[in-house]
């Protein structure tokens, strides 16, 4: 690491690509566009019961990266859609599997578009928790180790931030310690501060995790704020390079309060089904200005970047 790095704000805030979008005024050059790829997927395969969202192919994968560089948005936030789920999350971690080959494909296509990624079993286990099991039981130690696995292939691949999006306790430290027994010691690490929330279908269904109706992986009170600043400040403790906070709607409020309380850059995570209201509600006059409302108003809370599945489209208008 370069020795002028003080990390005062993290890795984030020092990395070159997402630094970039730290010095715009506007809020498109600070928005992050998820993205559903599949091996199963030819060209692009709208979502039973969520039009909104889609499953692309690397090829149309690299032309939507092509067309987010062009826009002039931050990056892109990878999740992957698979066939093959084990008890183990094997697949998640295997070097050519399709998000590392994503991976590979954007950066080699718009080298100055970031990448992130989502690192989680969820939608790679039969059961769906964010957690692996062993004999009934939750198995934190083996969870983080695949974890920690996935994020090393992702990095390997040219990730510029990794996600541990599921929330059980030592991820972040996790992947902070293996990154930096390898060449990535630069590489962010984003902590989650999800809510428990009813916002999270769509995306599930979208990546074909199977459905769960009691995470074994606690998620943060809806009624607490405290609770969601305290987790913020443990993770950036435990090596967290950003906090991103999830849904965005419901958690404006606590946007303000961890910029303020963590001094590491918040990422307000809008989710699949929050764009949904925007997107098949014909009662609107001006569904996507109204959107971008919501959006601009998690800027203004003082969030650093912004993930939507608007993202290109607001970029672009």
């Amino acid at each position: 690491m370069n020795q002028g790095v003080t990390l005062v704000r993290g890795r984030l805030a020092e990395h070159p690509l997402w630094a970039r979008a730290f010095l715009s005024p506007g809020i498109g050059p600070r928005m992050i566009q998820p993205a559903i790829v599949s091996a199963r997927v030819e060209e692009r395969e709208r979502v039973p019961d969520a039009p909104w969202l889609e499953r692309v192919s690397l090829t149309e994968l690299v032309r939507d990266a092509r067309r987010a560089a062009a826009a002039g948005i931050a990056g892109l936030l990878l999740f992957g859609h698979v066939d093959r789920k084990d008890e183990t999350a094997m697949l998640a971690s295997e070097r050519d599997h399709v998000v590392t080959r994503a991976i590979h494909a954007v950066k080699d296509a718009t080298p100055d578009l970031a990448v992130a990624t989502d690192v989680c079993v969820c939608a790679y286990t039969p059961h769906g928790q964010c957690v692996l099991f062993n004999e009934g039981k939750a198995d934190v130690e083996a969870t983080l180790a695949r974890l920690s696995e996935i994020a090393l292939v992702h990095a390997d691949a040219g990730a510029d931030l990794v996600l541990p999006s599921g929330m059980l306790e030592g991820s972040v430290r996790a992947l902070r310690t293996a990154l930096a027994g390898s060449r990535h010691a630069d590489l962010p690490v984003a902590a989650m501060v999800k809510l428990a929330s009813h916002a999270y279908a769509a995306h599930r269904r979208a990546v074909e995790a199977v459905p769960v109706s009691e995470p074994a992986v606690p998620l943060m009170p809806t009624d607490d704020r405290e609770a969601a600043r305290a987790r913020a400040l443990k993770e950036v403790a435990g090596g967290a390079d950003a906090v991103v906070l999830k849904p965005g709607h419901q958690t404006l409020d606590l946007v303000s309060l961890v910029a303020a309380s963590a001094d590491r850059p918040v990422i307000s995570y809008f989710t699949a089904d929050e764009h949904a209201f925007f997107y098949a509600n014909e009662n609107l006059t001006d569904p996507a200005a109204l959107e971008r409302e919501g959006l601009v108003a998690a800027r203004r809370a003082g969030a650093e970047l912004i993930v939507s599945n608007a993202a290109l489209d607001i970029a672009e208008a």
